[in-house]
């Protein structure tokens, strides 16, 4: 008896982007059941989700034999290609009639191929549901997966999402008695519109964010026991269901038990481009994030079809993050919205997670999501990470990346930005005892009421102003160069600088840009969609004070903090700490 490992599906009727699941040649038409190809057709799975990456299974799994059933029926061809560094050839072949085929894939212990893939030709007319990669080799593990959802006020993402889990655990079989789902919701008003099920369980809860909600989740799944591993995922994602039948296939074949799945997020607005595929993370730069993968083109063959080594992550997004739910008894820190998965990654799941091809969700463009109120979480929540993680942080790696963030507001007319940077500072340099006892829904509801630089859809006036060309480097850097010593352009006589409005993009800092202009439209590239900002003397110098005043306070207190932070970490994360957060408990459903 055989298990499957992955699927090999044909795209979506729908999808934008079938190249991402199969290319084909020919006469070819794609329904809900399947490929249906005419004569002289060809499909093949040479794709980044339909090729088997051999080499990734091999290198982390106790799997010695795999077998590939091709779903299909009909006049034609199968063919089993193996790809090793480059180059393709075909390792067997079977004849297509009227029920699934197999072909062996050579054991994997003396297999030099990286990825296999299946390649269908037909002479004939020939249906075509999917391709199977399984194997008879023994589960490492018994694995019992629960998804923990935390959601507010996404109905339209996380609705359709859980119906599509529950609707692939009860048509998948691999799935069916190994995965639930668990929802937290902290707006406390979701309907699924499913009725009593062992599959799904839902949580109202307070509204604190997302490490509240994962907080939740994660003690809830603790105390039933049911669980032995737990998916965290965010509720604004379009998730491929595919991905559940991988981790948990690679989880149960798994020699490492501590091994964490990543999976990769997808641009909605570009569904073809890879915005992360987990991230490394340089706490001596000024921007610690560094993405892997950052916007490679999924439907590049040559990428689809090589068989790379496991890179090396600090962290993973929770987007998608699935753990052994025994790798910590920690619960996520309260710092919310900014930095939560991040701490959590770099203590626990980073280090032993990995990605895997087909593992991924569709998320919306962040530059969309960003406003001032997110670098209040910023600052606030990566100083007390950087705290707790990196014992060879000190103040001036923290005043060093704080001064030149606030530099690049400032100069950029984005003063609202730098008035929430100074109070997430200032709300660090308050201590551990302070967010102990904070009120994080009150704080979360005043904050996000910020209205300047907040992106939102733009007058016709505005949405008319044509998009900027980007100047050479070279002239983008002399800006960058004289905003100093012309202080942003307020030294510069007025008759110099320039009338109308410049655009930037909406996630820049348009420094150079500032020193000759009074207005700067930042705004999307593809989307109607930014705001305006507009030259303030008098606030400028007032924040340029308030920044200075901010470093000399956390020169004097940074040793004093991080060991306090240190301290109090065991119980900022304990149950008792969160479940005094929850009072009053809210029903389970």
């Amino acid at each position: 008896m055989t298990a499957c490992l992955q699927r090999s599906l044909v795209a979506p009727p729908a999808e934008s982007e079938p190249e991402l699941y199969v290319r084909s040649s020919g006469n070819v038409a794609i329904d809900d059941s399947g490929a249906h190809l005419g004569a002289g057709a060809v499909l093949s799975f040479d794709t980044s989700f339909g090729a088997f990456h051999t080499g990734r299974w091999k290198r982390l799994t106790s799997v010695h034999d795999v077998v590939v059933r091709v779903v299909a029926v009909g006049s034609g061809v199968a063919e089993l290609v193996g790809v090793r560094n480059g180059r393709e050839v075909v390792r067997g072949t079977a004849r297509l009639g009227a029920e699934p085929v197999e072909i062996p894939v050579t054991d994997l212990a003396a297999n030099t191929d990286g990825v296999h893939y299946v390649r269908i030709r037909a002479d004939g007319p020939v249906d075509v549901t999917r391709v199977e990669w399984r194997t008879s080799t023994a589960p490492e593990r018994d694995v019992r997966l629960s998804l923990s959802i935390t959601t507010f006020n996404r109905q339209d993402y996380v609705i359709p999402t859980v119906k599509s889990v529950l609707r692939a655990i009860s048509e998948v079989p691999e799935l069916g008695s190994t995965v639930r789902v668990l929802v937290v919701d902290n707006a406390r008003n979701v309907d699924f519109g499913v009725g009593e099920t062992d599959a799904l369980t839902v949580i109202g809860n307070a509204n604190l964010g997302g490490a509240g909600g994962f907080a939740r989740g994660l003690m809830h799944l603790r105390d039933e026991r049911w669980a032995t591993h737990v998916l965290f995922m965010d509720d604004d994602v379009r998730l491929e269901t595919e991905s559940l039948v991988r981790t948990v296939a690679l989880f149960r074949h798994a020699r490492n038990a501590s091994l964490c799945v990543h999976g990769a997020m997808l641009s909605e607005e570009r569904p073809w481009m890879q915005f992360e595929a987990g991230s490394k993370y340089r706490w001596r730069s000024l921007y610690p994030l560094r993405a892997i993968g950052r916007e490679d083109d999924l439907r590049d063959r040559r990428l689809a079809l090589t068989d790379s080594a496991e890179k090396k992550m600090a962290y993973t997004a929770w987007w998608y993050t699935a753990f052994p739910i025994g790798i910590t008894c920690d619960n996520p820190l309260p710092i919310f919205v900014r930095g939560d998965d991040v701490a959590f990654g770099l203590m626990h799941t980073g280090r032993h997670s990995v990605t895997l091809n087909g593992v991924v969700v569709w998320h919306a463009d962040f530059g969309l999501k960003n406003n001032p109120s997110s670098l209040f979480y910023e600052k606030r929540n990566f100083a007390i990470i950087d705290t707790l993680v990196f014992p060879g942080h000190r103040w001036w790696h923290l005043a060093r990346r704080f001064v030149a963030l606030s530099f690049r507001n400032l100069f950029s007319f984005r003063y609202a930005s730098t008035e929430y940077m100074i109070r997430g500072m200032r709300a660090f340099l308050a201590g551990p005892d302070e967010l102990a006892r904070l009120d994080h829904t009150a704080l979360h509801d005043e904050l996000r009421k910020v209205s300047e630089e907040k992106p939102g859809p733009l007058p016709a006036d505005l949405a008319a102003v044509p998009l900027s060309r980007p100047r050479p480097k070279p002239i983008r850097l002399i800006g960058w160069a004289l905003s100093v010593p012309l202080v942003g352009g307020f030294a510069l006589p007025k008759w110099l600088r320039r009338p109308g409005i410049r655009t930037a993009p909406i996630d820049s800092r348009a420094v150079g840009l500032a020193v000759r202009y009074d207005t700067i439209l930042y705004r999307h590239d593809r989307l109607p969609e930014g705001f305006v900002c507009r030259r303030d003397k008098e606030r400028f110098f007032r924040l340029l004070g308030e920044v200075a005043r901010v470093v000399v306070d956390l020169a004097r207190s940074y040793r004093r903090l991080k060991r306090e932070y240190r301290a109090a970490y065991p119980q900022l994360v304990s149950d008792e700490a969160w479940r005094e957060r929850f009072s009053p408990v809210q029903p389970t459903r």
